[in-house]
């Protein structure tokens, strides 16, 4: 499901990507309902490690009018996701990890996820688009934290709110009195540097279509099912039935273009037995195209995990070391030496832990990364290459 078009009861959607979600979270939405607002609470309550950062507003004249919840916001700031009150918001984005992202008409409301008539784009596997998403969502976050404490939403503003709130609700069953709701608070800002997400996306993809080639850690193996670090490359492609020159993926890798490298990544153990993911090489791809997908009964018939993996890209060339996985490069390495600046998503944000970095492959089946380790990888793999000689692909 790279790229679908939702119309009604957006919280299926909504919950399903959830459960794929093991680091961030982040939402731009002006109006925030207590339904979706309770399920969501209740959800990082019961994930903890995940930061959830959410964008709205706080106008009493919205939580008066009840289109957006005081109560709902509270609910989330006890669950520790961080609130932001912007003014004049009307942006709405959903952003689950690096993999996918909603954007569309609806607010974080029972109105906006399950009655209302709304229209959204749930986009899977993109990571063009996931990628301008994020630089759009942090680069709106980084300008509100900017402006200091006026833009960060307190369990201090959430108790005097209810007391207004209270009052005014009350009041407005009698027509004798007269009241002003008006009151606002939040980071009024004079620019946002990508107005229009839309157009700025548009822009991406039209920006990556004229690109040489973008880089991938392409992860082989899983955590309950971690390749023996004995193995080598050509070991593990016949004990595992798998093609030595092409690799699957669970979901269409449409990201992938001609002229594309993948690092061979192999979800192993080091030479001390610790659990990593292990690089041991390098392959150019002819990139996906639609008919790369795995539709005959027989085939499958034969190799039954093709029914999960039926997704492919072939190889153009490439090398692998002729050695055991344990010999290979830790991807934890990698994570020590550049830090952020191995993945796109996360090199302009201000504070990235180490967890984080190393939750980034979580149920990825392929991840982008960036020039600068790219560099680093290839320069890693052609010492070794040199001290353990090297297998040809194609």
């Amino acid at each position: 499901m790279p790229v679908n078009l939702v119309s009604n009861n957006l919280m299926d959607q909504f919950d399903l990507l959830l459960r794929n979600t093991s680091v961030e979270l982040n939402i731009i939405s002006p109006f925030i309902g207590t339904q979706t607002a309770n399920f969501l609470a209740d959800w990082l309550i019961k994930n903890p490690t995940v930061s959830c950062n959410v964008i709205t507003r706080f106008y009493r004249e919205d939580f008066v009018e009840r289109v957006s919840s005081i109560y709902g916001l509270e609910r989330l700031l006890q669950a520790n996701a961080k609130i932001y009150a912007l003014i004049d918001l009307h942006s709405k984005l959903y952003l689950f990890d690096s993999h996918s992202t909603i954007i569309g008409s609806a607010n974080f409301t029972k109105g906006g996820f399950i009655s209302n008539h709304e229209i959204c784009v749930i986009m899977d596997d993109e990571p063009e688009i996931t990628d301008k998403a994020a630089e759009y969502f942090y680069d709106l976050l980084n300008q509100i934290q900017a402006a200091g404490d006026q833009g960060v939403v307190t369990q201090e503003w959430i108790e005097k709110e209810k007391i207004h709130v209270a009052q005014l609700a009350a009041n407005q069953k009698n027509k004798t009195v007269t009241y002003s709701n008006e009151h606002k608070k939040g980071v009024t800002l004079k620019k946002i540097v990508q107005p229009d997400l839309f157009e700025s996306l548009i822009e991406n993809n039209q920006e990556h279509s004229k690109s040489v080639s973008t880089y991938w850690l392409k992860f082989e193996g899983t955590g309950e099912d971690r390749v023996p670090n004995e193995w080598d490359y050509i070991k593990m492609k016949g004990k595992r039935k798998r093609d030595l020159n092409t690799t699957y993926f669970p979901r269409k890798p449409s990201g992938i273009g001609k002229g594309d490298t993948l690092f061979l990544t192999i979800v192993s153990y080091d030479e001390q037995g610790h659990p990593t993911p292990m690089i041991i090489g390098y392959a150019t791809t002819d990139g996906f195209n639609q008919s790369n997908v795995v539709d005959d009964v027989q085939e499958i018939k034969d190799s039954p995990w093709k029914s999960r993996f039926p997704y492919y890209v072939e190889f153009a060339k490439g090398k692998v070391i002729k050695a055991p996985i344990k010999n290979g490069i830790r991807l934890v390495d990698i994570y020590n030496n550049l830090g952020k600046g191995v993945f796109p998503t996360l090199r302009n944000r201000a504070n990235v832990s180490q967890a984080t970095l190393q939750s980034m492959h979580f149920r990825r089946s392929h991840i982008r990364i960036t020039p600068e380790a790219n560099k680093i990888l290839m320069e890693e793999l052609k010492n070794r290459f040199i001290k353990y000689g090297e297998i040809e692909l194609k």
